[in-house]
């Protein structure tokens, strides 16, 4: 429902030439209001109406335009809307289908890794050793002490103080190391735990 000065700005920001019948109708109808207090449509008189069937009323020709040009272009949308959904869930399709292939690639690069035979924690020291990964005493001390849990457990997490006691360096001799370690490309970090420790994991 809207109010006639409502009425008069939706009809005159219509401007393409097929809605000046429609527009010239509606002005009409306003007219004939202001005039007359009212505005009534033509009754239909036709033999084939029933006796106790309501009154029908003739609908004039600009309204019936508007109203299948609204209804056509009504139809147009849905059909546009309908092939929009088949593209949508055509995509939906291939994008689950590439998701299925890269899980299968990743469950099959995790079943080849599974099947290579386990890292020792000397065996990593010494490959880091053979590639001159690990120089200094100190760096040496802390990547001895960190091999066990990335070899057995994948991820080695300690707050430094720890490291600090159990290898007889400062904290920030400790942090130091690991800092070499992670510049080397020897470990990774992989975020923090509960207790606000580094977590670190070997390299893919």
């Amino acid at each position: 429902m809207v109010d006639l000065q409502g009425l008069i700005l939706l009809v005159n920001g219509c401007t393409k030439p097929s809605c000046l019948p429609f527009k010239q109708w509606v002005s009409e109808v306003i007219v004939t209001i202001q005039r007359e207090g009212s505005y009534t449509l033509r009754s239909v008189e036709s033999p084939l109406l029933e006796t106790g069937v309501p009154k029908a009323y003739a609908m004039p020709d600009q309204v019936a335009d508007a109203i299948v040009r609204l209804e056509q272009h009504n139809l147009r949308l849905d059909e546009e809307y309908a092939v929009l959904r088949r593209e949508e869930m055509r995509l939906f399709g291939r994008i689950a289908d590439s998701l299925d292939r890269i899980a299968d690639k990743l469950g099959a690069g995790e079943q080849v890794q599974d099947e290579r035979p386990a890292l020792t924690p000397d065996e990593l020291l010494a490959d880091w050793k053979g590639r001159q990964l690990v120089v200094t005493g100190d760096i040496w001390a802390v990547a001895a002490y960190l091999a066990p849990a990335l070899v057995n457990s994948a991820v080695a997490s300690y707050p430094l103080r720890v490291i600090a006691q159990r290898t007889g360096l400062t904290e920030h001799r400790v942090h130091d190391s690991l800092r070499m370690l992670l510049k080397r490309e020897c470990i990774r970090q992989v975020g923090v735990g509960a207790d606000g420790a580094p977590r670190y994991t070997l390299p893919h």
